[in-house]
């Protein structure tokens, strides 16, 4: 085979998604290649909504304090049925450090993902570079593209990961399915800048004779976003005149454009309109052999429950770890296939979500509609379920059944393992209040609730511990903020922060045989075993 430059991992495409990937695979050391087709970041406002593990997934790479002077941070959702306020999501919690809602601009978003590479000598960006195809082998992927001048350049790499969009070029050349439903009605997406309005609640309209949605952004920006009635055409409906007649019919007012002429008052100034046709689709598998899908190209979800941009940072916290301790010779190739049986799963939870909280909204059908809003008036009558809904509850919380989690039985792991670990606010030595992530460390962590530091691990001696870069961390006081208070406990913490497994004094060795055997890739009770013959020297191969 000819010599080409060679990569440990090649990332096709630069939105939020592929963006992410290389932070953290730059924060790993991974040698990485980053390849875009366009000539620069896209200046589209597309995601406007970021949730707390999504923040979370930032303050991994070290970004979360750029992004957050840019949000905003921390907002409420109502629903409105004509003048009835009939639903108000309000959540006060922060089981994940950070609000459950803010809004963002996605050209700054990518604009901090992408200054965050150049912290990284590991990392190449390259712009206009048109991946034409790809082919792969036992040991690795030739990926061939074509750049400016019509030239053809080849690289190889360990892995290729796709994070190329919801027409993903990639996933199509491997042929895997997208599953699921596209919706009959078409939304006429609006966003606006100098918006007057200084609320900053999202606004549902359940309006049957036309749903529409107002989210407030940062820097008094606000998307407006109307469902198109039958008979309607997408030329009459962006004339400047009906964009303003729209917003003015859900409390806004109308505004000059820089898309297409001027109407109206000074404020607000039309940035963007664009026709959508919203998809609730997920592909039939995220993974075959070297290549996987990340971000849009493995999912599209509606924007109602605001969780598409997020899936995708779910998606790259997930791999960029596995994937670290495979090219470490850690862990064998099997350890790749836990990535789709945990992001396909807990992806189409959050998309049955979103649907459900399209279908609140998109009704056109008046009985519908009026057992929807007597239904939650009902609701909110009721203590339980009033702060069921306000506090968003009915939101599926981060748990993976199925992955590389611990098999152990006990009712300590039943309950615990899968689960995303909290991250209250502590007092670290010296009295600094900080995140917990902020002590944890990018690897795993090793949790145990005990008032003497020194003496909280001193039971523990297996190199193993060390080999894998497991960060100690002794939880003193009372563990508020935990899922668990029995100071026997250890808990092993995944770098993506959901919980692998937990023992007692006494089992290390059983707990580390266990451990040792699901990074070598048995994972007898998920996936089929994998003769390791060969790894050690594929995982470590390098080129200049």
């Amino acid at each position: 085979m000819a010599e080409f430059p060679f990569f440990s991992v090649i990332i096709v495409g630069a939105g939020p998604t592929g963006l992410a990937m290389g932070n953290l695979l730059g924060m790993y050391g991974i040698d990485t290649l980053l390849l875009e087709d366009h000539a620069g970041l896209s200046q589209s406002q597309k995601a406007i909504a970021i949730d707390d593990e999504g923040l979370r997934v930032l303050q991994a790479m070290g970004l979360h304090h750029a992004m957050i002077e840019r949000l905003l941070y921390g907002m409420e959702a109502h629903y409105h049925s004509g003048t009835t306020l009939i639903a108000r999501v309000a959540p006060t919690s922060r089981p994940n450090g950070f609000p459950l809602i803010s809004t963002f601009l996605q050209p700054e978003l990518e604009t901090v993902l992408l200054n965050g590479l150049q912290r990284y000598d590991c990392v190449t960006a390259q712009f206009q570079r048109v991946v034409e195809g790809f082919e792969q082998h036992n040991e690795s992927v030739i990926v061939t593209t074509r750049a400016p001048d019509g030239s053809r350049i080849q690289y190889e790499c360990a892995y290729l990961l796709a994070c190329d969009g919801g027409k993903s070029t990639l996933r199509r050349a491997l042929n895997i399915p997208m599953r699921g439903s596209t919706y009959a009605q078409r939304w006429l997406v609006i966003d606006s800048a100098q918006d007057s309005d200084p609320s900053t609640i999202i606004r549902f309209f359940c309006n049957p004779r036309r749903p529409a949605v107002a989210v407030p952004g940062p820097g008094q920006s606000r998307r407006w976003e109307f469902m198109l009635l039958p008979g309607e055409q997408d030329a009459d409906l962006l004339q400047d005149e009906r964009v303003n007649a729209l917003i003015q019919s859900a409390g806004g007012t109308g505004g000059t454009s820089d898309i297409g002429g001027t109407s109206g008052t000074n404020h607000p100034h039309i940035t963007r309109k664009v026709i959508y046709t919203f998809h609730a689709l997920i592909a039939a598998t995220f993974s075959r052999g070297r290549v996987f899908l990340l971000g849009d190209a493995a999912h599209l979800l509606p924007p109602f429950g605001g969780q598409g941009m997020n899936c995708g940072l779910r998606d790259a916290h997930n791999l960029a770890w596995k994937l670290l301790l495979v090219l470490q010779g850690l862990a064998s190739p099997a350890l790749l296939e836990s990535y789709t049986l945990e992001r396909q799963a807990h992806t189409a939870q959050l998309l049955a979500f979103s649907k459900f909280a399209g279908n609140i909204v998109m009704t056109t059908r008046r009985p519908i509609a009026l057992f929807r809003d007597t239904l939650l008036r009902l609701l909110y009558t009721v203590p339980f379920s009033r702060t069921y809904l306000t506090e968003m509850r009915i939101k599926p919380q981060p748990r993976y059944k199925r992955g590389f989690l611990l098999s152990w039985k006990t009712p300590a792991n039943r309950k615990l393992a899968g689960s995303m670990l909290p991250q209250p606010t502590i007092t670290a030595a010296g009295g600094k209040k900080l995140l917990l992530d902020g002590v944890l460390g990018s690897g795993f962590s090793l949790l145990r609730l005990h008032d003497h530091p020194q003496k909280a691990f001193a039971n523990l001696h297996n190199p193993y511990w060390k080999r894998l870069g497991v960060q100690f961390v002794a939880i003193q006081k009372d563990g508020s903020g935990f899922p668990f208070n029995d100071p026997q406990l250890y808990v092993l913490v995944r770098p993506d922060r959901y919980i692998y497994g937990v023992f007692r004094e006494g089992q290390e060795e059983q707990f580390l045989k266990e451990l040792r055997n699901d990074l070598a890739g048995t994972l007898k009770h998920l996936v089929e075993p994998r003769s390791r013959s060969g790894e050690d020297g594929d995982q470590q191969r390098r080129r200049p």
